[in-house]
Formats: structure tokens, C-alpha cells, sequence
């Protein structure tokens, strides 16, 4: 027999049997059919209609009567015994039950939603408004992006520029030269042109950011050059080099990079220089950039017509749009000096560019970028870096015009090339010699001297010990076009086998040592032989004059395949 638990008696005076509280009054049906009992919330009904249930759940008598027990008899909800007005009122309680839960149902509003609404309609404007030039901002972040990754840091192999670093240090410069930024600049005729690949455009830009100054040295498209083995016009350097290397089964990209380092070495031969990075365009760039610019203001000297071309310029301060700026970069046959003068119109003309195109309405403008950034994205490439353009555009915003020097191989008073024929070509060449780019060369690095040499401002006596003449007087010339001051060349007392540099001073010169170590290739010595300085007089010797004693051995080649350009 199952135990039941019991509750613990309860003393009291009005206590039958000791448990249970003696009632007061007497009852006449069981309090479980009654509607009013505590222990039912049901309508009281008759026992006829009640609820069938075990037998041992009503009869047993030892199990304590709980109101849970007792609610398990409640009536079913559609009993007959129910009242009308009961009836309604469950119904109506129901229909409210099911409207609650319906509501309930629903979702309610978010965070977001409750704040969006509460809003004003003029705040709601203005955040829609903010996302919409926000979304705009991003595509156009994205253009640029694009732009830049097809525009920038297309790498030929070429030599990065320290001078953009933002410490100089003397080991990150190979020569006299490399304080600077050396740039340079190819245009040719593109897709739209019968001679697509002909660089008709040659122009070295170099800038020295520690002076803020810079040059301009245009090099005529009809010079005439060697270019592995063949001789040609140097506008075709890059058109050739390029075929050659299609020819020999390289992809389109790779010969290129191969054109692009033909013509950078054969400008470099030239210019005796160092060239660091370059810019490839073509007329379509040129003409959609000067659009896209708002057009140029040029200063036009003299009246020009150009009867070949039908183009025709009045002299006078003018506003180009892209055509007419192309047709002046193009034009030779109207001006007196032909090519000469059109490479001076084309500087004119990108000092035009640059002063428009670092203007702050242009700068500031999104749109305007926007516009430069599809004309040059498929027409132009270069090998700077997107931080490199930065550093450029940063450190020459405040350049002046008047700080840019243009210069000029074909000048009237003392010219350095002239005009010639060669296999029946009209062509350009050095007024020493076919191939004699001595002069040229002292020219460009008169005007584009190192600042750092020029920092330490070294003076060299330059001893000849070669054994073959006139080496010290080429070796003084080259030297003095780079900046050094040189005080002595003579020849040495007895011949030298080996090329050294003696230090005579204790002078820190970091610049002119490692200028001099790569341009010689020793490093520099404290002990001169004995046999170096030549007797002035019975047991004198000439002592050492200057910051430097170079003694020219018989190893000395200033043809040899390493160290820069004699």
C-alpha cells in the first residue's frame, strides 16, 4: 500500500480529531461542485454532469485534498449548465484574449527604427543626404584606387631616387647626381597616330629638393644615336628596341619594360646624368589632361603658322584647350629654329600644366581629378610609386617658375647640337663630333649639379699617372662639370699601377668620400706614395693642396662597363 505524506499536526481548541479545523457551519453539498469554493473556478453544476474520474483519486481517503486535485474536476468549457450571461462573458473574454496575443504577435520596432522615427523631417534629410555622398565618396575612392594601381609603380628595373627618402644618407647615392630627382618624360603619339611608338618627346625633369630649384633639358627627337648595333634617330629607340623584343617572343608587358630601358640608357649616354624614374604618355592624355585641366594659359612670344599643318598662333598671353595645346607641343614648321623651337614650346607647356594643375580650385576638386584620372588611366604610366608622386607633389607645390630653368642645346650664342644629314635623314648631332657627348654632357651636370656635393664643396688635385696623356685634363673637366673645385692637374713623378684617392685633411665628408670610392672604386688612403708628387726644386716636393689627392693609375679605363657615366 502506497505511504502518503501527512501533514504535521496542528493543536488547536476548535480542532476535531486534533488536524483538521472544526467547522462552523454545516455543509450541504460537496464544496468541490460549488462555484463560490476557493478551491474551484468553475460554475457550480450537479454531479450528474460531472467529470468522469478514477475511482481511487476521489475515494481515498488518506491523500490530503490540494486545490490542484480539485481543479482537475472543472467543468468543460462548453457545459450546458452554464448561464447565458456566463456564456458572454467567456466569449468576450476569449475575443479580447485572442486580440492580445494577436498584437503580441506582431514585431515590435527596433532600436534604429524607434530612433529613426523620433527624428525630425529636417534631420532625416540631412542624414539621407550624408549617406548619399558618403556611397558617392567611396565609388569615388575606389576610381581613384583604380587609377592609381593602373597608372603608378610600373617597374622597368630602374633605380629608385634617395632623394625622396626622408633621410639622405651617403651609401643610398652610386653617384654624383643621385642627391637629386631626375625624371624623365616620353610622349608619343599613341593609338591615334600613324607612328604610334615614336617618343617625338624627350624631356629630363630634374629636381633639387633641398634648394627648390629645377631644370628642364629637352632632347631633340631627330638626335642621332647607336642603339644595339644600328644607328637611328633616338625617337625610334623605344619603337625599335620594342619590335626587337617581340621579334625575340617576349609578351606584350615585357617589351615594354624593355623599350622603356632601352631609351632611359640611351638618354642617360647623352645627358651624362643619372635618370631615376620616368612618365609615358601619349597625345590623348596630353589632350584630355589640358581638358580636364579647364584648358592652360600659355604665353605665345611670336606669331607662329605652321603651313604644313594649317595651325596657326597669335603671339600673346592665350588660353589653350587640350587640341590647341596639342597642336602647339607639335608644331615646327612655322617657327624659325623648327624642332628647337618646339621643344621649348612643349616646356612652356607643362609649366603651364603644373601651375594649373597645382592650383587649389583643381587640387580641392573632386570632379576635376575624377576627369584627369580618366584621361590618363589607359594613355600614361610611370615607375613612381603612388607615396613617390606624393612626395613629389608635396615637396615642389611651392616651386616658382622663376626657380625653373629651361635649358637649351641648340642656343644661338654658343650651341651645342646642330642639324645634319646622315643615309639622307635630316638629323641632330653634337657640334664636337657624331658621337662626342662631352660638351652636352658638362651642360646638363653644370645645371644639375648634386646638392649634397655642392653641401661639402670639395676641392681635388689630380695627379696623371697613367702614362698616357691628357688624362688628368679629361678627368679635370668631368669632375669640375659635377661640382668638384679642381685646384691641380699635372703629371705624376713616376707612372702608378694602381688608381688611388688620398684624404690630406681631416675634414668629415661623408658625400665626396662615397662620390669618390664609387667613381674610382678605392677607398680612400692616408699614406701617398713618395713617388706620386713631382719635384718643384733639388730635394723638394709639391705638398698636397686640397681636401683630396687623386692619383690616375694605369688600371684607370674611363670606357669600363662599371661605375657612372665619364
Amino acid at each position: 500500500m502506497p505511504q502518503f505524506s501527512r501533514p504535521k499536526k496542528r493543536r488547536t481548541s476548535r480542532s476535531v480529531d486534533g488536524m483538521l479545523t472544526k467547522r462552523t457551519k454545516k455543509i450541504g453539498t460537496p464544496e468541490y461542485y460549488s462555484g463560490g469554493s476557493p478551491l474551484s473556478s468553475s460554475p457550480r453544476r450537479s454531479l450528474g454532469a460531472r467529470t468522469t474520474k478514477p475511482k481511487s483519486d476521489i475515494e481515498a481517503p488518506d491523500e490530503p485534498v490540494t486545490q490542484k486535485k480539485l481543479g482537475d474536476f472543472n467543468r468543460p468549457e462548453s457545459s450546458p449548465f452554464q448561464s447565458t450571461n456566463q456564456r458572454r462573458k467567456k466569449s468576450e473574454t476569449e475575443d479580447m484574449s485572442k486580440k492580445a496575443k494577436g498584437k503580441k504577435s506582431k514585431k515590435e520596432p527596433g532600436k534604429i527604427r524607434r530612433w529613426w522615427n523620433k527624428r525630425s523631417r529636417r534631420t532625416k534629410i540631412f542624414i539621407i543626404i550624408g549617406v548619399i555622398l558618403l556611397v558617392l565618396g567611396g565609388l569615388f575612392g575606389y576610381r581613384i584606387y583604380n587609377f592609381l594601381n593602373s597608372v603608378f609603380g610600373r617597374d622597368v628595373g630602374n633605380s629608385s631616387s634617395a632623394a625622396l627618402n626622408d633621410e639622405v644618407r651617403p651609401e643610398d647615392l652610386n653617384t654624383e647626381g643621385d642627391g637629386r630627382l631626375n625624371v624623365l618624360l616620353l610622349g608619343r603619339g599613341g593609338a591615334e597616330n600613324v607612328a604610334p611608338n615614336l617618343t617625338d618627346t624627350m624631356i629630363i625633369a630634374s629636381v633639387d629638393f633641398k634648394t627648390q630649384k629645377a631644370s628642364l633639358l629637352s632632347i631633340p627627337r631627330d638626335f642621332w644615336v647607336e642603339v644595339n648595333g644600328s644607328a637611328m634617330k633616338i625617337n625610334a629607340a623605344y619603337e625599335m628596341s620594342r619590335e626587337a623584343a617581340l621579334y625575340e617572343g617576349k609578351k606584350e608587358e615585357q617589351a615594354e619594360k624593355v623599350a622603356i630601358r632601352t631609351t632611359i640608357d640611351t638618354v642617360r649616354d647623352i645627358a651624362g646624368v643619372p635618370i631615376h624614374k620616368y612618365v609615358l604618355t601619349d597625345y590623348k592624355a596630353f589632350r584630355d589632361i589640358v581638358n580636364a585641366l579647364g584648358g592652360v594659359d600659355v604665353n605665345v612670344p611670336e606669331d607662329i603658322y605652321d603651313g604644313f599643318a594649317g595651325w596657326q598662333f597669335k603671339a600673346g598671353e592665350q588660353t589653350f584647350n587640350g587640341e590647341k595645346a596639342l597642336q602647339y607641343a607639335r608644331t615646327r614648321h612655322g617657327s624659325s629654329r623648327g624642332d628647337f623651337d618646339r621643344n621649348e614650346n612643349q616646356r612652356r607647356l607643362l609649366l603651364a600644366m603644373r601651375a594649373k594643375a597645382t592650383s587649389t580650385g583643381i587640387i580641392a576638386n573632386p570632379v576635376k581629378i575624377n576627369s584627369i584620372a580618366n584621361a590618363v588611366q589607359k594613355n600614361i604610366q610611370t615607375d613612381l610609386t603612388l607615396d613617390e608622386a606624393r612626395k613629389v607633389f608635396e615637396r615642389t607645390k611651392d616651386l616658382t617658375d622663376n626657380n625653373i630653368v629651361n635649358l637649351d642645346l641648340a642656343k644661338e650664342k654658343d650651341p651645342l647640337v646642330e642639324t645634319g644629314n646622315a643615309g639622307g635623314l635630316s638629323i641632330v648631332r653634337p657640334v664636337k663630333g657624331l658621337v662626342d657627348y662631352s660638351d652636352i654632357r658638362s651642360y646638363a651636370r653644370r645645371n644639375m649639379r648634386d646638392p649634397y656635393l655642392m653641401q661639402e664643396n670639395p676641392t681635388v688635385t689630380i695627379y696623371n699617372g697613367t702614362g698616357r696623356d691628357g688624362v688628368a685634363q679629361f678627368v679635370s673637366d668631368v669632375m669640375s662639370a659635377y661640382g668638384y673645385k679642381v685646384l691641380v692637374k699635372e703629371t705624376a713623378k713616376e707612372n702608378q699601377p694602381k688608381t688611388l684617392v688620398y684624404k690630406a685633411n681631416d675634414r668629415e665628408m661623408p658625400f665626396t668620400e662615397r662620390f669618390l670610392y664609387k667613381r674610382f672604386g678605392v677607398v680612400y688612403t692616408k699614406d701617398l706614395p713618395g713617388n706620386v708628387l713631382p719635384k718643384v726644386k733639388e730635394g723638394e716636393t709639391t705638398p698636397p693642396k686640397g681636401d683630396f689627392v687623386i692619383v690616375l693609375g694605369s688600371d684607370f679605363d674611363k670606357n669600363g662597363d662599371s661605375g657612372p657615366t665619364w
